[in-house]
């Protein structure tokens, strides 16, 4: 019977979903209902002010209606859907798509600084995506220049206004999807806070949140203090620690054998368990020689190598000795947070107000990252000689002979382990004044700084593992690491404290031995990035027209922002073939790809950009109370931008609100907008990676070792944006409110670069292009043993869709009942990788691989129902709509395989007790309620992320969150 109830709730929901779309904004409260109000602008009253903030338009006025779209969601709504912390909640609105997060991103590589909260507008790229707060842009927390929102503090926020639009014209360079602008409470008083715990149904994913805040008046309400302080812990949990980390399936070739690409009309995937890659095994495979195709047991013997069954897939068979990547790695990465903020404003005299504000954020982020292996181009050498070598072997050797052995490392408990922390604080100044006549004037500076540091333990450090792998005896019959011998004194020196590595031990022997721990080392890179700027503004109404005073708003700003990455793994060192010599001088079998670590390899960064901008904007209210003009406004605003490093840019918004009647309001905004490189776009030295590939010349699959690096050349990408769309708000339905919004956004010259793959396909189509050049093969017809990848202005990008949002809000017996909804329909998203290759949409498609996922219909709806004795009934259901797995680029077949939709429900009960001067409320969330398993997804190679779209689909499953919030 409980079953059924279930049922019924989560399809009574569902329809709810279909018939009342509804957005989150802001409303204010009377007789404790949320009553729609007619804009989101009045969202932003401060308590004590009568101006309204709106973000997305530099124009306060109250009553002022902006032309962009902007989505107002409360603090208090975020965290009773999510209450791990308000990024996590936002990732839950239909309009973030693909976003990174510590449960979101795959954490087999340390070298990709995305592993933190990473918010992603439309889809088109953290990067793109602008972040504030309060109103003040936020300095970039990686050295790719994206932010990680954990650093914000989140216990004195009071609402996220997310701009929907571009707003480069109000903001500057960044805002090409849109803005997120975390605002402050900055009139709170009292004290609050909040004490919880919570953890999966199956034991894990651990975590605790203590938050602190408060707020008072000083020197007779002249002054105002803030200050809050915030720990957040949550221990993550393991892909072996849920349904499906533990199998194998892949997305292989349907056709055994077939010299076909796989995922072509020819060779279309399909999905297959027990998929093994046949190139290296846990044991170790001998590659070559005359023991070619055997395996290595461990015990000193060797048996043959078990292939497995052939699929259309070269190198990845059914069963067999092949190897694995193991999934006792981490699918959510355990997180720590340290947060304070504090912020004192004061009024110098009643129209001058001082402030200064800072915060200061500690995040730490640990995970066991992808084993240790011989593979690929970097295969173990052994030569004739070496006492380990089975005596079976040895025998068959000819004096100074040498075999490979392909290794991969999976069966052992030592995995490499990877430390990731960012420190970041950020401080601002400033005044803000009237000048009369309705004049207003501000200024401001703030300086920034993060430290992003990266410590990967446990990596092979390829000196010292080629000379542990080089074991000899030396005339006492002792085995020693060959070059210890050597007769160069340099050389012996350099590896005076080499401990030979047995190669032809399995599992823990292996990675226990004292030749393994000398043979791996601990990868680092440090990225420091520093943020200085300062802003001039001044507002008021220089005149009337027939709608009202025209505002405007003219201000400058200055910013410089530099970058220092350093590493102790930089490529760049090893880039000519003398510095490869003397860097390996002494050692044998080394592989011409190989650099300073397996997997690992960070290029250092240096330099700074300084930006110069002016801005204008300008209100226009044309006319007011005509019929079928209620009102008639328009707005425009420019900015003109110099950068040190690529010159001048210019961006423009021009926008029209237009109220027949007092009921409907119809808007439109078209817009100019930028996203500068960032400093590694332009500054990044060599950085060493590996990518999957399905080499056409070799026909051959593998991992291939990719190096890339920055462009000093790169230009800002220029993007143009259109929406229009209509709000209505019905006085004869009180309390409800539904707005559509069409969006358009084109991106031309966005910095791209051609994955390993297209580089090469398009080399085979065209032997005379320029992607030729960045292919290093050993031979004409061999595996490549490096590609280059370099960004450049290459490629163009087109979104568009529609927003509806509504919300209703009543009274309902003897309580008040509200419903808000987010639904966002994706017509398209169209990409063109550069002008030589052909444009796609993939809209409606999904692929493990990115991870991404572009669903056409995705939506958030949210019930709450507040008693007039203080309980609260809160449900949220998000929905997430089928997509087909692949794309529509060539040898993207995936036999029609889908993933179908997914409901999500979060349910949280709470009371508040009312006393003591103040309140508690206890509360308990239950999110995935109906513990809905995320759809089976699989990737194109086994274990590089559990079988889903991970950046898409719950993978924790039903979990619970207790506490309790006060306030005082």
């Amino acid at each position: 019977m409980k079953l059924s109830v279930a049922s019924a709730t989560c399809v009574s929901v569902s329809l709810l979903a279909l018939v009342a779309p509804a957005m989150a904004q802001t409303a204010p409260q009377v007789d404790g209902a949320q009553v729609r109000s007619e804009d989101p602008a009045d969202a932003g009253t401060d308590a004590g002010t009568s101006d309204i903030i709106v973000t997305g338009s530099r124009i306060v006025r109250d009553g002022y209606t902006a032309p962009t779209p902007v989505t107002v969601a409360t603090t208090e709504d975020l965290v009773k859907a999510t209450p791990t912390n308000v990024p996590d909640a936002l990732n839950k609105l239909p309009q973030f798509q693909n976003s990174s997060s510590p449960s979101r991103s795959s954490h087999n590589f340390a070298n990709s600084a995305s592993h933190g909260n990473v918010l992603n507008l439309r889809g088109v790229g953290g990067n793109r995506t602008l972040i504030l707060f309060d109103g003040m842009r936020v300095p970039p927390t990686t050295y790719q220049g994206t932010v990680d929102t954990n650093v914000i503090p989140n216990a004195l926020l009071q609402r996220v206004d997310i701009v929907t639009a571009g707003a480069s014209a109000a903001y500057g360079s960044d805002a090409v999807a849109g803005v997120v602008n975390f605002v402050l409470n900055r009139k709170f008083t009292g004290l609050t806070g909040s004490v919880q715990a919570g953890v999966s149904q199956r034991g894990d994913n651990g975590n605790q949140r203590i938050s602190l805040a408060g707020g008072m008046d000083l020197f007779g309400g002249r002054g105002h203090l803030l200050l809050s302080g915030e720990y957040y812990n949550n221990d993550g949990m393991l892909r072996s620690d849920r349904k499906g980390g533990n199998s194998n399936y892949v997305y292989v070739g349907s056709v055994p054998g077939s010299s076909a690409t796989p995922g072509s009309n020819a060779n279309p995937r399909i999905l297959q368990d027990n998929i093994h890659l046949i190139f290296a095994s846990d044991n170790g495979k001998i590659l070559d020689g005359p023991f070619a195709n055997y395996q290595i047991n461990g015990d000193g013997t060797i048996r043959p190598f078990d292939n497995g069954t052939p699929t259309g897939t070269a190198a990845f068979n059914i069963g067999g000795d092949g190897f694995v990547i193991p999934s006792d790695v981490h699918a959510v990465a355990p997180l720590r947070t340290y947060q304070t903020f504090g912020r004192f404003s004061y009024d110098v005299t009643d129209d001058i107000n001082f402030f200064v504000q800072g915060n200061f954020t500690r995040s730490e982020l640990s995970y066991i990252s992808q084993s240790n292996a011989w593979v690929g181009t970097q295969n173990a050498p052994v030569f004739q000689g070496n006492p380990f070598i089975p005596a079976r072997i040895e025998a068959a050797l000819t004096p100074g002979q040498q075999f490979n052995i392909g290794k991969y490392s999976g069966d052992s408990a030592k995995k490499p382990f990877t430390q990731e922390r960012t420190d970041f604080w950020m401080a601002t100044a400033g005044l803000e004044g009237n000048l009369g006549d309705g004049w207003k004037w501000s200024v401001n500076y703030t300086h920034g700084s993060s430290r992003h540091s990266v410590d990967q333990h446990g990596l092979y450090d390829y000196q010292k593992a080629y000379a542990a792998l080089d074991a000899v005896r030396d005339t006492n019959g002792n085995i020693v690491c060959r070059p210890t011998l050597s007769a160069d004194p340099v050389i012996r020196a350099r590896f005076a404290g080499c401990q030979p590595l047995n190669i032809f031990l399995t599992g823990d022997a292996y990675t226990n031995q004292p030749g393994y721990d000398y043979a791996t080392g601990t990868m680092s890179y440090d990225a420091r990035i520093k943020h200085d700027a300062a802003a001039l503004q001044f507002q008021g109404s220089p005149f009337e027209l027939p709608g009202g005073p025209v505002d405007i708003v003219v201000g400058g700003e200055w910013r410089k922002q530099s970058l220092d990455l350093t590493s102790n793994s930089d490529p760049s060192r090893l880039d000519t073939a003398a510095e490869r010599s003397e860097y390996f001088a002494g050692l044998r079998g080394v592989s011409s790809t190989s650099l300073f670590y397996w997997l690992t390899n960070v290029g250092q960064a240096q330099g700074s950009v300084t930006v110069k901008e002016a801005f204008g904007e300008i209100n226009l209210p044309i006319v007011k109370d005509m019929p079928f003009l209620n009102s008639l406004e328009l707005n425009g605003a420019g900015r003109i931008t110099d950068y040190s490093t690529s010159g001048q840019v210019e961006t423009w918004k021009v926008g029209l609100t237009w109220k027949p009647v007092q009921d409907i309001l119809l808007r439109g905004t078209i817009s100019r907008d930028i996203r500068a490189p960032t400093l590694f776009d332009l500054f990044a030295g060599d950085q060493s990676g590996i990518g999957l590939l399905t080499d056409p010349v070799s026909g051959q699959s593998g991992n291939v070792s990719t190096v890339s690096g920055g462009n000093r050349l790169l230009d800002p990408e220029k993007a143009k944006t259109r929406t229009f769309g209509f709000v209505l708000t019905p006085r004869f339905l009180p309390g409800f409110s539904l707005s559509a919004d069409y969006f358009n956004l084109k991106i031309d010259g966005a910095i791209g670069t051609l994955d390993t793959t297209r580089i090469v396909q398009n080399c085979v189509a065209n032997a005379s292009a320029p992607e030729c050049a960045l292919i290093t093969r050993p031979s004409p017809t061999a595996f490549p043993s490096l590609v280059r990848i370099a960004a450049a202005n290459i490629a163009r990008l087109e979104t568009a869709g529609i927003d509806i949002d509504a919300s209703y809000a009543t009274r309902l017996g003897n309580g008040n009942f509200s419903a808000r909804a987010y639904v966002s329909w994706l017509d398209k998203y169209v990409t063109q990788q550069s002008a030589a290759v052909p444009a796609y949409d993939s809209a409606g498609y999904g692929i493990n691989n990115g991870p991404i996922a572009r669903p056409k219909w995705r939506g958030t709806l949210n019930l709450n129902y507040v008693s007039d004795g203080g309980l609260t009934i809160f449900v949220s259901e998000q929905y997430t709509g089928p997509v087909k797995v692949g794309s529509r680029e060539p040898n993207n077949n995936y036999s029609g395989a889908k993933a179908p939709s997914v409901w999500y429900t979060d349910l949280t009960i709470s009371q508040k007790i009312e006393g003591w001067g103040g309140s508690l409320e206890p509360f308990i969330t239950i999110n995935n309620l109906f513990d809905r398993d995320p759809p089976l997804v699989a990737a194109d190679i086994p274990g590089v992320n559990l079988p889903t779209i991970i950046s898409t689909y719950d993978t924790v499953g039903r979990a619970f969150t207790a506490g309790v919030r006060f306030k005082f």
